[in-house]
């Protein structure tokens, strides 16, 4: 009997955390006219860095997270130093000091879809990088 209860729970435990992941790492491709990103970055007067995304053919759509994917719409997700930092749903972002810790930090902004499918044209993932300087 404890055996089985075990393998019960066991098994629901492994099956329902990869039934509710919320990162499969599925890949959807762009439709055209392709999205583009560029980013604006200032010194925020306090600290900390404030982002603004300019966004071409793409809409950020916060609404529709986990209810419905649109063509070339979804959220954006911020990297610093290839450590996921934030799901991003507006325009502008600030981020504070204590993320940029090296003399060099390297920032990756990438496109993702309302489900969390990375964005792609030609299987290449949409992304900006750049890096900030201390």
């Amino acid at each position: 009997m404890f055996l089985k209860l075990f393998f019960i729970i066991f098994f629901n435990s492994i099956f329902l955390s990869n039934l509710y992941a919320h990162h499969p790492g599925n890949k959807i491709e762009a439709k055209m006219p392709y999205p583009k990103i560029d980013i604006e970055v200032s010194r925020d007067k306090i600290e900390g860095y404030n982002l603004f995304f300019n966004l071409q053919n793409f809409k950020l759509s916060p609404e529709n997270i986990e209810i419905k994917n649109e063509i070339n719409s979804g959220y954006l997700q911020l990297f610093i130093n290839d450590i996921k930092i934030s799901r991003i749903y507006s325009s502008w972002f600030h981020v504070p000091e204590r993320f940029f810790n090296k003399k060099e930090n390297l920032i990756r902004v990438k496109l993702f879809t309302n489900f969390h499918d990375e964005l792609t044209i030609d299987s290449q993932p949409i992304e900006f990088e750049f890096k900030i300087f201390k």
